[in-house]
């Protein structure tokens, strides 16, 4: 690790998300890696091929070449690989050994695991009660076993699935590359000609949303300043200190004026601009209203514009990340060299400064929910493997209304909320739930559970709920989709709305309005509205034109629109030194992340020439 300076700090990789897919990847990147114990498979193209390897690190074979030809529930021929190897033919039900084991034999290489919540992601979200889709043991991770708690399920809990995922990082002994309570706000690409030019001309790379868009309501008192810096600086080559020490310089009769304004002294004012936010301490006797970042309409810490829109208008049970998404940091705008694009870099960013020196090609910068502290990361290869599920999908309503607070988007909130309600109220009015996938399923069942009647609204009347799943397994989403085909006629505390429109809500009145395919308009009174609709991953700090997708002009979804990833070793394509793992590559299920990994580390162990 290397500190550029005290809030820069250098690994060779960041992985940006701590679920499933950044256990895996940094347990191999910690050094841990398989290798071939048993080339006998059942599938005898396979097993010669696996004969044919001419070393048992799997790490150094042509993985392509030895997955050619498998099929599977994954797109990606590699992680088909990996979950054939260890856990041959499983979806048949075979129970065989594992053809791999995993050895600490490899190389370490630096890295840090960014996540907003405790290691394990979105399934601490989760009602944990809720059973996964997969066998308790396809839950797993490299080198360790999944063991059901109470011995006897064969599908586990998502509360316990939460559980393990702790213990992983735990026993595996990968604690000190985590790092929880951090919400990453941008990440930029370095130019890579920067590491071969002097200290006056080195740039970063620009990209479109580098600087937040301004408010509409300009204070002029910061539009004369910003002017003044932009006009005098804008052909300047002289180094930073050199402008500052200049008593005619615009850097200098701007801290005057802050000197004057603030009644600090000189020496008390923090102009570093690293991240272009200056963590000036603010008391209650400060005018906010004098200070020269007065363009903004309020004062928001950058966690607050990527993270805390979210957070402040859903109200679900994700509000615990809410209550932390605040600092008391203001962001000043005038010492922010990006203001002027065309502005060179010079010594003015420290940042910048120092990266010349590091070959670095990426940096990435974060908030800290907890402490309001910001760090910024650099590094030479780029992982995201957020996931999915972070912001969920919404309805547009009409009037552009917002969401009232009786309408949730995750089943554990409705939970909680539904508990409550009835505590208050004998007779409950119905709950609407919107959609007609597992997640809507689920709602279904916790609410009939509680004896409310529910109000199902689902777009097609021929839903495809449960079809792929064997009844024997799945007893209650086969229940779900029988209710939905028969339309509630013999199922109690159950009404089915299909090829319906949620057309006009009452935020008051708690009032739906629902459109049928024949024009028809209905209303009811509800006590809630569950709209499950699928989920979204954030993405909110790549720059808008990266394009990710395979489909560009569409945004990413892990349905429709994976990110565009080389199936050789999981780079996004187009993008120099940038990975992408998990379901926002394709890997929808836990047992096919460690493929991805696997991927990865093999190509960075070409790169290193290890």
């Amino acid at each position: 690790m290397k500190n550029l300076t005290p809030n820069v700090i250098h690994k060779d990789v960041v992985i940006i998300g701590n679920g499933p897919s950044g256990l895996a990847l940094s347990y191999m990147l910690s050094g841990n890696i398989p290798y071939l114990i048993s080339t006998s498979h059942p599938d005898d193209l396979l097993s010669a091929r696996l004969g044919m390897t001419n070393s048992n690190s799997l790490v150094h074979q042509d993985l392509l070449e030895l997955a050619n030809g498998l099929e599977g529930r994954s797109t990606n021929p590699i992680s088909l690989l990996m979950d054939t190897l260890a856990q041959p033919y499983a979806d048949v039900g075979l129970e065989l050994n594992p053809l791999i084991e995993w050895r600490k034999d490899g190389n370490e290489i630096d890295h840090v695991v960014l996540g907003k919540g405790p290691p394990g992601g979105s399934w601490h979200d989760m009602d944990p009660h809720i059973l996964t889709l997969s066998l308790g043991t396809w839950m797993a991770l490299p080198g360790l076993p999944y063991r059901a708690r109470d011995g006897s399920e064969k599908r586990a809990s998502a509360g316990n699935v939460a559980k393990y995922y702790l213990q992983y990082v735990k026993e595996m002994k990968l604690e000190k590359y985590f790092l929880t309570g951090l919400c990453v706000t941008r990440i930029r690409q370095l130019n890579e000609s920067s590491n071969n030019c002097g200290p006056e001309l080195c740039r970063v790379k620009k990209t479109e949303p580098d600087i937040e868009p301004r408010r509409q309501k300009i204070c002029s008192l910061s539009n004369a300043f910003n002017f003044i810096r932009l006009r005098a600086n804008r052909n300047c080559k002289r180094r930073r200190d050199a402008l500052t020490r200049n008593d005619q310089s615009p850097d200098r009769k701007i801290r005057e004026v802050v000197q004057k304004a603030h009644s600090i002294p000189e020496s008390d004012v923090n102009w570093q601009c690293a991240r272009g936010v200056n963590k000036v301490p603010l008391s209650s006797s400060v005018n906010r209203s004098i200070n020269v970042s007065c363009d903004f309409d309020n004062f928001q810490s950058p966690c607050d514009s990527f993270c805390g829109k979210f957070f402040n208008e859903q109200g679900s049970f994700f509000d615990r990340v809410k209550i932390s998404c605040h600092s008391s940091t203001v962001p000043h705008l005038l010492n922010n060299c990006d203001n002027d694009p065309d502005r060179l870099k010079e010594n003015c960013d420290p940042v910048t400064s120092q990266l010349q020196h590091s070959n670095s090609k990426w940096l990435v910068e974060t908030y800290d929910l907890n402490t309001g502290s910001s760090v910024t990361y650099t590094c030479n290869y780029l992982v995201l493997a957020n996931g999915t599920s972070d912001f969920p999908n919404r309805l547009s309503l009409p009037n552009n209304e917002k969401n009232p607070s009786w309408m949730v988007h995750d089943v554990r909130s409705l939970e909680l909320k539904l508990d409550l309600y009835a505590a208050k109220n004998s007779n409950p009015e119905p709950v609407l739930v919107v959609g007609a996938g597992l997640s809507a399923a689920d709602a279904i069942i916790a609410t009939r559970c509680r004896d409310i009647p529910v109000l199902h609204l689902f777009r097609h009347k021929n839903s495809d709920l449960g079809k792929k799943l064997p009844e024997n397994m799945y007893p209650e989403y086969h229940k779900v989709h029988q209710m939905m085909q028969d339309g509630g006629s013999t199922y109690p505390l159950y009404t089915a709305l299909p090829e319906c429109t949620l057309t006009n809500i009452d935020s008051e009145k708690r009032t739906v309005k629902i459109t049928t395919k024949t024009g028809d308009e209905l209303k009811f009174d509800v006590s809630f509205a569950a709209v499950l609709i699928g989920a979204h991953s954030d993405l909110s700090f790549v720059p808008k034109n990266f394009n990710l997708g395979v489909n560009k002009n569409l945004p990413i979804d892990n349905k429709s629109n994976n990110i565009d990833i080389n199936k050789l070793n999981y780079s996004v394509s187009g993008i120099d030194n940038l990975y992408a793992m998990g379901p926002l590559a394709g890997d929808n299920f836990v047992r096919f992340i460690p493929g991805g990994a696997l991927a990865i580390v093999s190509d960075l162990y070409k790169k290193y020439g290890y």
